[in-house]
């Protein structure tokens, strides 16, 4: 049936077009006289003005969008443009090889090869996608499939695509929405311009995915801002077309950027749509909302800090040669600041918290103040210090502690055998950061896929430090390499450390004069 298809509409179902068509537009071509005598083997960035922040614009259509340190194809990556940005640009391109439409420079460094992928009049420019929200804890909306085999389209597909794809869809669709409210999301948590939180979670109407009611439940979490988007139909499929590119598993992850509403068969169906362009119907997904559970911001307050890793725990009052429990009950994983000062009382330990009161140690995860740092702790360097055995991560700069949190590294921790399951140890430097970047999925056991995961520091060792949308589970060891945390934790890592991420990028590489952030991994 005829629906009329908005401009959001409009670039959802393009986008994968674009993602398909890659490189056209950008085949072999003669470099401009004005380059010819600087191409050479030298991979290094070209040096030319940085576009001006309010010259003209590329819209960026597509994720994947490549930045080159020259305008050559076999150059050095610099990082990626962000889904929906618009980049500052050279007012003329820097050439023509191997790309039609011609390399243009982008703001802050590096060149773009203007394809399908890009919009090279951003002012004018339809279909852009809708920008990443890089404020907030999670930089998409995130759904896990409810079961086995749910379908990720192409494109918006017809009710009977729909029927032939999912065997179970009559009984499936008689059973209706769900409408139970959902909790607290971790994007319902205000940070400040740093990225810390600065209070406990508030539901707001304008937080996200919260409906006309001031509820949310999984379907409205998969509405997006701008109301119903209709999209139609494309039509009886050519023979070799793919209609579906992919099923997840159960439990696996999915990204959503949009969603549109297909107007076709008895009732009107909504589909999420992913960053690459895919269509997955959002009522075979739950909603995950990610963690509200964050660590301390330490920069005013300095360690050590104690965090307590069990439930039913009391804080003591100490007197006479005796402990006396307290009434009081503190929660599971909260971030206790402590004095420093100890007692043994009838053979346990005790700590003491900044406010008088005494806590067991041995219901305590304590990140102790140094007395002793490694080489790369001078002047104002960031670094970040992870203990393998204690899954604690520390954030200084120079020997100021800033942040402390509990993270998740690999199960099998301290383990030398080759096949184990444990984050690398060592020094290294963080050699990319990552919006969003997909990990092993033997970080779940290959359960199931994880794309998609936020707030990625990639690191010389090849493993990453990241922030988790399908678990809440830090204070653990129970991944493969990576370093996991909670998405406000990842979040603030991101945010303060470096290489800084361009204005209207999704990721930035170091440039190789070894400023990337130094992360320790020890024991």
């Amino acid at each position: 049936m005829p629906t009329v298809r908005s401009a959001r509409a409009t670039s959802a179902a393009g986008l994968l077009v674009l993602l398909v068509a890659g490189a056209v537009g950008c085949k072999k071509g003669e470099a401009s006289p004005a380059l010819s005598k600087d191409r050479s083997a030298d991979d290094g960035p070209l040096k030319v003005p940085v576009p001006p922040e309010n010259g003209p614009k590329l819209a960026v259509l597509r994720a994947g969008v490549t930045v080159l340190a020259r305008p050559s194809r076999g150059a050095k990556r610099v990082g990626e443009l962000a889904l929906g940005a618009h980049v500052a640009r050279s007012v003329e391109p820097y050439g023509k090889a191997d790309c039609d439409a011609g390399w243009y420079a982008v703001r802050p460094a590096g060149f773009v090869c203007v394809s399908s992928g890009v919009a090279l009049d951003a002012a004018t420019a339809r279909d852009v996608p809708r920008p990443l929200d890089l404020a907030h804890a999670l930089p998409y909306r995130y759904g896990r499939a409810r079961a086995d085999g749910v379908p990720l389209y192409a494109r918006p597909p017809s009710f009977d695509e729909q029927r032939s794809a999912e065997a179970d869809l009559t009984r499936h669709l008689a059973r209706g929405e769900e409408r139970d409210p959902l909790g607290a999301a971790a994007t319902d948590v205000p940070l400040d311009a740093r990225g810390v939180a600065s209070g406990p979670p508030v539901l707001l109407p304008a937080s996200d995915g919260v409906g006309a009611d001031g509820r949310r439940t999984a379907s409205s979490y998969f509405t997006f801002p701008g109301g119903p988007t209709p999209a139609a139909p494309r039509g009886p499929a050519a023979p070799d077309e793919k209609l579906t590119l992919g099923t997840l598993r159960r439990g696996g992850g999915v990204a959503l950027v949009d969603s549109v509403v297909v107007e076709s068969g008895p009732a009107a169906r909504r589909f999420g749509v992913t960053p690459d362009g895919r269509f997955v119907p959002v009522d075979r997904l739950r909603p995950a909302l990610g963690a509200t559970w964050h660590g301390l911001d330490v920069d005013k307050i300095g360690l050590p800090v104690a965090f307590v890793h069990k439930l039913g725990v009391h804080t003591f009052a100490l007197g006479g040669g005796k402990a006396h429990k307290n009434d009081d009950e503190v929660e599971r994983r909260a971030a206790v600041p402590l004095s420093g000062k100890f007692r043994t009382v009838e053979g346990v330990r005790f700590e003491q918290t900044r406010d008088g009161a005494w806590l067991r140690a041995q219901d305590l995860v304590v990140v102790i103040k140094r007395t002793k740092f490694p080489e790369v702790a001078r002047a104002s360097q960031k670094w970040i210090d992870v203990s393998v055995a204690n899954q604690t991560l520390t954030a200084y700069e120079g020997k100021k502690p800033v942040y402390v949190t509990l993270v998740s590294t690999g199960r099998d921790q301290l383990s030398d055998k080759p096949e184990a399951a444990v984050t690398a140890r060592g020094t290294f430097r963080v050699r990319a950061k990552h919006v969003a970047r997909t990990p092993d999925a033997r970080e779940v056991h290959g359960s199931f896929e994880i794309p998609d995961a936020p707030w990625a520091l990639e690191l010389e060792s090849g493993n990453a430090i990241t922030g988790a949308y399908w678990t809440d589970g830090v204070g653990e060891a129970a991944g493969f390499h990576d370093v996991v945390l909670t998405p406000i934790d990842a979040h603030r890592l991101f945010t303060w450390s470096d290489p800084q991420l361009p204005v209207g990028w999704s990721s930035v590489e170091d440039d190789g004069a070894g400023d990337g952030t130094v992360v320790v991994v020890r024991p």
